[in-house]
């Protein structure tokens, strides 16, 4: 088809079920979905404004670890609140944000280290809890939607597969506290506490609740983003899955280690926008890490030089929605250029950084650490497939340079 200047398969397939899924997502979704996560957040099922936040800066990255453990998106988020009301910060009992008593009880996990931890620590702790909530419900899945599986699920990550295989988790108060009247003030046996009185949320209520943030995307200031932002969101998740499988027809798969091993010969001489970067400065201030955090594999060499945006192309081998970190410190700042890319921006006293088509943000404008989270992959703009356009600017010498000379 190409010789006959028509577009591929893969490109056309691609537009149909793209189409497809916005025509689907806009007759069926309606304003229902917003108008009841409006009613959950403001009924008894309802989280503190600081939780709040952190759900909407969250929600991406528990939806791509929820789908890897093949379990809800909202449950990592809900071990995280229940475990630690979503504070990053371990408690003095050693068993993390996601209290994992028995494994770290059992030596088979260390002791979380207590105080403060990093994005990447959380997620890493997150990753933990879906794997073991995963290990003890089995036939739990990503699309599960059955109230009284899920309900069973966290009985079972919170009292054992075997406690939960004899008892109901409608009587359990980490389950199903302030759910409604009967279920109010339960008492709970805890490892560490004894029995206490709940006042908090149990797991279900609080599934509810996060499920409905989710959808809603309710803004800090209490008001509903449009209907479009939902419609967005699940549509870019549905395209998401969609054009990994639609690419993955008839082409070799890539390792699954991933690699960022670039050509033995480079065809980059026509980016003569590249030059050589300064060597003597602040070594704690230069790129020093990849932005893709899971198996990173390089898609494309260097290009870009002709829309003054060189830089190199990496995806994951394993997700297409992967986390995205700071390379190095700086100042951050987020946009959408004039191609429609949604970019995030890194600036210190000796570099600049750009990273093009996330899917979202999930951090504030202002400093950052390297190694912070600061997005999530994806393809927004001018892209064929998830990915990271990677282009570092020298500020010292004045010139983009090449990002290989700056990858592990």
């Amino acid at each position: 088809m190409s010789l006959l200047g028509i577009p591929g398969f893969q490109p056309i397939a691609l537009s149909i079920l793209k189409g497809g899924f916005d025509t689907i997502l806009l007759v069926f979704l309606g304003t229902s979905f917003v108008a009841g996560g409006r009613y959950i957040m403001d009924s008894q099922f309802t989280l503190p404004r600081s939780v709040q936040s952190e759900v909407i800066k969250w929600s991406p990255i528990s939806d791509t670890i929820a789908r890897k453990a093949d379990i809800p998106r909202e449950v990592p988020l809900v071990l995280w609140y229940k475990e630690n009301s979503m504070l990053a910060e371990n408690p003095d009992s050693c068993t993390g944000i996601i209290g994992a008593y028995s494994l770290v009880r059992s030596g088979e996990l260390p002791c979380f280290t207590p105080g403060p931890i990093s994005d990447i620590e959380v997620i890493e702790q997150l990753t933990l809890a879906a794997q073991e909530f995963k290990v003890r419900c089995p036939d739990i899945n990503y699309y599960t939607q059955n109230p009284e599986m899920i309900k069973h699920c966290y009985f079972a990550y919170n009292a054992g597969a075997g406690a939960a295989s004899q008892l109901d988790a409608n009587d359990s108060a980490y389950v199903m506290n302030n759910f409604d009247e009967a279920h109010t003030n339960m008492t709970y046996a805890d490892i560490e506490l004894g029995t206490v009185v709940v006042t908090q949320l149990g797991a279900w209520p609080t599934h509810l609740a996060i499920q409905s943030l989710i959808v809603s995307q309710l803004d800090l200031d209490g008001e509903e983003r449009p209907l479009s932002f939902t419609l967005l969101d699940v549509s870019t998740r549905a395209y998401d899955w969609i054009t990994t499988t639609v690419n993955s027809w008839g082409k070799e798969v890539l390792g699954i280690d991933g690699n960022m091993a670039f050509p033995e010969h480079r065809d980059i001489g026509n980016e003569t926008c590249l030059a050589d970067p300064h060597l003597i400065g602040n070594i704690l201030l230069r790129p020093a890490i990849n932005p893709v955090t899971i198996t990173p594999i390089l898609t494309q060499d260097v290009h870009g030089c002709s829309y003054s945006l060189p830089g190199i192309d990496i995806s994951s081998a394993q997700d297409s929605t992967v986390t995205i970190q700071a390379p190095m410190p700086g100042e951050v700042s987020t946009f959408t250029d004039r191609w429609h890319n949604t970019t995030i921006r890194i600036e210190n006293e000796e570099w600049i950084i750009y990273m093009l088509h996330p899917r979202s943000y999930i951090v504030k404008e202002g400093p950052v650490r390297r190694g912070q989270a600061v997005g999530v992959m994806g393809a927004v703009g001018n892209a064929t497939g998830p990915h990271v356009h990677y282009t570092i600017y020298d500020k010292v010498n004045d010139t983009f340079v090449d990002p290989k000379a700056f990858l592990p």
